[in-house]
């Protein structure tokens, strides 16, 4: 899978379970997850590899120089018509702002877009620590439509993004 648009072209393929370690190395390094949350990340890789050619959950990485840069997680959601969620994007630290979060998730609207998806979703928090995330989703298109105080817990609310794609 690639995208090209905007800058050179990211090659993305399907995650793999000798992935595994490196995808929790970027999650951690983006800055997105605490330690103790990426046990969460760890048990959905978990999860995806035991359904098999049935999960329903599209994980992608991005690879540079034989290194994992980037990974996504994205699903179809069931009960809506032809409406995909962006569940997880991450960059490494070190490779932040170069451009590599946007060519990812051009690459993930065109795989949507080629299954006729007509909407992605996004969700994020509001805490002060992810307006830079918030800011990225505006800058790429996506209205915030909905806040939800104390979503993830006490304090941290959920911020909704949307896009329509078709």
């Amino acid at each position: 899978m690639a995208a090209e648009r905007g800058g050179p072209v990211v090659e993305m393929r399907a995650v793999n379970a000798s992935d595994v370690s490196e995808f929790l190395r970027v999650s951690q390094s983006s800055g997105l997850f605490r330690g103790e949350e990426l046990g969460a990340v760890a048990g959905m890789l978990e999860g995806h590899f035991a359904a098999g050619e049935s999960s329903e959950q599209t994980i992608l990485v991005y690879e540079s120089g034989g290194v994992l840069r980037g990974v996504v997680c994205f699903t179809e959601r069931p009960f809506a018509d032809r409406v995909w969620e962006l569940q997880m994007i991450a960059v490494d630290g070190a490779e932040q702002r170069r451009g590599i979060g946007a060519r990812m998730l051009r690459a993930v609207e065109d795989w949507v877009r080629e299954r006729g998806g007509r909407l992605l979703l996004i969700e994020t928090s509001d805490q002060g620590s992810f307006e830079r995330t918030r800011q990225f989703y505006r800058s790429h298109g996506y209205a915030e439509v909905a806040r939800i105080p104390d979503y993830f817990a006490d304090g941290d609310g959920k911020v909704s993004f949307v896009r329509r794609l078709s």
